[in-house]
């Protein structure tokens, strides 16, 4: 039988209820869409949001199945980090490069400051390659743990400076 433990739980909580908000928010009219800012008319904008929450929700599902299937911690790890980076860094892409603004959570923000985010986005993604590396490198838990907290201030400080 598959222990089941609190944090599992909640990640197949939290991402079964992406998914569920990402499918109730294709419709036309949903309430959801102006939760997050998008138009009711704007179906591009709400596909895209959706597909963002869906992806998200399927990851924290696969993350769970890997918990519960006793996947080696070293592996989810590895595969957690490596998946949010790739995908933090496609998404700043998409919005720094490919102009796709209906993918930040402000509505109508500017093409510079879209630019600005996107960037920030992109090097948050790419600082999270840090305790990545220490995960691959078979640093200690502490050694990680200060490369992700270290990482996530410095794009927390990249991504304020990018909004103003």
């Amino acid at each position: 039988m598959i222990p089941v433990d609190f944090g599992s739980s909640l990640l197949v909580a939290l991402g079964a209820a992406l998914v569920i908000v990402a499918l109730a928010s294709l419709s036309s009219g949903s309430r959801l869409r102006r939760l997050y800012g998008t138009d009711d008319g704007d179906d591009a904008g709400a596909r895209a949001n959706a597909a963002v929450l869906g992806g998200t929700g399927a990851f924290l599902l696969a993350l769970a199945a890997a918990i519960a299937f006793e996947v080696p911690e070293r592996l989810v790890a590895a595969g957690a980090l490596g998946v949010t980076a790739l995908g933090t860094i496609g998404l700043g892409w998409l919005v720094r490069y490919r102009d796709r603004r209906e993918l930040l959570t402000t509505p109508d923000v500017s093409r510079e400051r879209a630019r600005r985010l996107g960037g920030a986005a992109m090097w948050a993604g790419t600082l999270l390659c840090l305790p990545l590396a220490g995960v691959l490198l078979g640093a200690s838990e502490s050694a990680v743990a200060i490369a992700a907290l270290g990482g996530t201030a410095v794009a927390g400080l990249l991504i304020a400076l990018a909004y103003r």
